[in-house]
């Protein structure tokens, strides 16, 4: 999806389910919610947090067995009542799946379709039940501090959560996984609920492709210290150029000219089934681990350089020993911060 504001998200209508899976009740509302203009901040907020985040996963679905593709393509959108049954069915099925589980969170569900470019969208919004604390005031007896469940506020980040688009029907969803009844811990949303195929989430594959890397300079300490950081470094150049990160060629740009370091890159991308990916993350915090490089010696000490001053080479110089081992020499200090 291109890069969005806030405001191109146009709410169109809502209605709000209870799935109080902890005490077996199930509430279905027959009528849409008065979205007036503070509802639908509230809502658009949510949404565009889980359009922006690299939490969030493309899922596809499986067209010959999802219930929930069957139903989105006969509901008729425009139409209040074919809306209102549709996510009653789609409320009752999650319902279910959350009973086949102790630990899944009693939430309510907010369904609520939306415009953005041109396309509507439904989205899912599972509130999970917080507990907080609020008043209670009487005027007979005083007031009370009561324990109460509410919903998530307008500050937080759902962890559970699907957009469907309309058109398409192409799926976006941040979940967890619970532990169901058989002992299977699972991602239920996806695998149960809409039964769709689900990618790992851009976050994710970033952690997954830092780490391959990292793990394979640490294996070859006899190649010194710098070419081995060196890596961190073209990986940044890497998505500084194309704003993204294409598997393949990262894995030829950095071990292409050692046959058996791109053997390992290969093999060990292969197992999360990441080869062909070209991805890319919508949040600088994501990747903020390529700001710097992180250095920790055999005897605990530990050292982090900014990437721009490992990338300059004017303050940091790295020597590697004849016989063995380097040397790390910072230059030019003017002044020194004890933390």
């Amino acid at each position: 999806m291109l890069k969005i504001q806030r405001d191109d998200i146009i709410i169109r209508k809502g209605i709000l389910h209870i799935l109080d899976s902890s005490s077996g009740y199930l509430g279905l509302s027959g009528n849409l919610l008065d979205m007036g203009p503070d509802l639908m901040e509230f809502v658009r907020g949510h949404i565009f947090k889980i359009i922006e985040s690299d939490d969030t996963k493309k899922c596809q679905f499986d067209g010959s067995v999802s219930p929930v593709l069957s139903l989105l393509e006969t509901m008729e959108e425009g139409d209040d009542g074919s809306f209102i049954e549709a996510t009653r069915i789609l409320a009752e099925n999650l319902f279910d799946v959350m009973c086949d589980s102790v630990v899944i969170p009693a939430a309510d569900l907010l369904c609520v379709t939306f415009q953005l470019n041109g396309v509507v969208h439904l989205a899912l919004l599972k509130m999970n039940y917080k507990m907080t604390y609020i008043h209670r005031q009487d005027e007979e007896e005083g007031n009370d501090i009561v324990r109460q469940r509410v919903m998530p506020t307008d500050s937080a980040k759902l962890t559970e959560a699907v957009i469907i688009d309309l058109t398409e029907y192409k799926v976006q969803l941040v979940e967890k996984k619970y532990e169901m009844m058989n002992g299977d811990k699972i991602n239920y949303l996806s695998e149960r609920f809409l039964q769709c195929y689900a990618d790992m989430a851009p976050k994710k594959k970033f952690q997954i492709l830092n780490k391959v890397i990292t793990d394979i300079n640490n294996r070859y300490p006899e190649q010194g210290m710098d070419k081995r950081l060196e890596a961190k470094s073209r990986l940044r150049e890497e998505f500084e150029e194309n704003q993204a990160f294409k598997v393949s060629e990262i894995g030829d740009r950095l071990f292409g000219e050692d046959q058996e370091k791109k053997r390992e890159f290969d093999e060990k991308i292969e197992r999360y089934d990441m080869q062909y990916d070209t991805f890319t993350v919508a949040k600088e915090n994501t990747i903020r681990k390529l700001g710097y490089q992180m250095i920790e010696t055999d005897t605990g000490i530990e050292i982090k350089i900014p990437m721009e001053e490992y990338d300059r080479k004017d303050n940091i110089e790295i020597l590697e020993e004849p016989g063995g081992g380097s040397t790390i020499i910072i230059k030019n200090i003017e002044q020194v911060k004890i933390k």
